[in-house]
């Protein structure tokens, strides 16, 4: 199981994902529009700058994160270069000037919204104790 950072010939980022599980989703960078797939079920959407190294060393919290919960909640991995790109999939996001960005979705609501480098501990607890549906189904 492994994640790979790369820019295509255009300088576009994205991740390849080798032998994750199902439930991890490698998302496309500075999207149009919100994936429909983000608008059902239970979503932590790890954004994160390509260019900064404690970000794509937090891949693997994410992913440790998405483990832990075996399949009740789906992981969507999407990078970017600027916090701009977010707009389209997220509008209420408020730029902190902090990454790696955690959303937490419910059926597309937000629930949590969290930036900085976390542990796989803070976010089991920050996602265990969101007032949110995705707890009422126990992940």
């Amino acid at each position: 199981m492994s994640y790979k950072v790369t820019r295509d010939q255009d300088s576009c980022p994205s991740i390849t994902l080798t032998d994750e599980p199902p439930y991890v989703h490698a998302l496309v960078a500075a999207p149009s529009a919100r994936e429909p797939e983000l608008n059902t079920d239970n979503w932590l959407v790890m954004a994160f700058a390509v260019w900064s190294t404690p970000d794509n060393l937090a891949i693997q919290t994410a992913l440790d994160v998405a483990k832990h919960y075996g399949g009740k909640l789906n992981l969507g991995l999407r990078p970017f270069d600027d916090a701009e790109e977010l707009d389209a999939w997220c509008p209420d996001i408020e730029d902190d000037g902090q990454s790696p960005l955690w959303v937490l979705l419910h059926d597309g609501e937000i629930y949590m919204k969290r930036s900085g480098i976390l542990t796989v501990d803070e976010l089991v607890e920050l996602i265990g104790g969101a007032c949110n549906p995705v707890t009422a189904v126990a992940i």
